[in-house]
């Protein structure tokens, strides 16, 4: 009975992930060719997707190789990038605290922006967590991604000239996307543009003492920084 249960779990798991999977198909399509116009190999790429599985800061590595940029500031960027998956572990926490301590770090590592969102949506309703579940979830997920990034890197290989596609624009294109979603009121389109002022201000001023990679990296803390600070201002006073 209990594997019966189980079973249905993952299966009902696997098509709340069915909405997920179709975004990561087109996503990992587009980081699969970047990758390889960043001189990454089919391997590299199915690695990296196994094991970082976060579609940002892969994007984000493969736009830094190709830049040349050194290991540590990649390293760095890819830690920053990925901080906000402490605050998705500790909304969870609370629902998972049960599960036995292998449980709990499986899903750890397979936790995406995605991924959380759908569970917190399910778990809104106070529904008691199912491990079953979430693997159902979380598996499928990244079983796409692999896929999608793998199939991405080859057909990479078949476009003589990917450069001439943009997709290399393809995450800042995403983050700007984001950001105007985002901004809903004229106070927080001044916190935006002061941010974005203040950001090209310190990277290309930082690559008078810095290469551009650190300069970046610099400018991006400094001005999340300064947004913090205004937004606190203009919108929670």
């Amino acid at each position: 009975m209990d594997y019966v249960s189980n079973k249905e779990h993952f299966s009902n798991g696997v098509q709340a992930s069915l909405p997920i999977v179709l975004g990561y198909v087109a996503i990992g399509l587009v980081v699969g060719v970047v990758a390889r116009t960043a001189g990454l190999t089919v391997f590299e790429v199915a690695l990296m997707s196994l094991l970082l599985y976060a579609g940002s800061a892969q994007l984000i590595v493969a736009s830094l190789i190709g830049a040349g940029a050194s290991a540590p500031a990649i390293i760095f960027t890819i830690f920053l990038v990925n901080l906000r998956h402490l605050l998705y572990s500790a909304s969870l926490a609370p629902h998972v605290r049960k599960f036995p301590l292998w449980q709990n770090i499986l899903i750890g590592l397979e936790l995406t922006d995605e991924t959380f969102a759908v569970a917190a949506n399910h778990l809104a309703g106070n529904r008691r967590a199912h491990a079953a579940w979430v693997f159902g979830l979380n598996l499928t997920a990244h079983a796409t991604w692999i896929v999608s990034t793998t199939v991405g890197v080859i057909a990479g290989l078949a476009i003589p000239n990917t450069h001439a596609l943009g997709l290399d624009f393809a995450l800042t294109a995403m983050f700007a996307a984001l950001l105007v979603l985002q901004i809903t009121s004229r106070p927080q389109m001044r916190v935006a543009i002061t941010v974005g002022l203040v950001s090209a201000v310190v990277a290309v001023g930082g690559t008078l003492f810095m290469s551009s990679s650190w300069a970046l990296i610099v400018a991006a803390v400094i001005a999340a920084s300064v947004g913090v600070v205004i937004e606190r201002k203009l919108l929670w006073i």
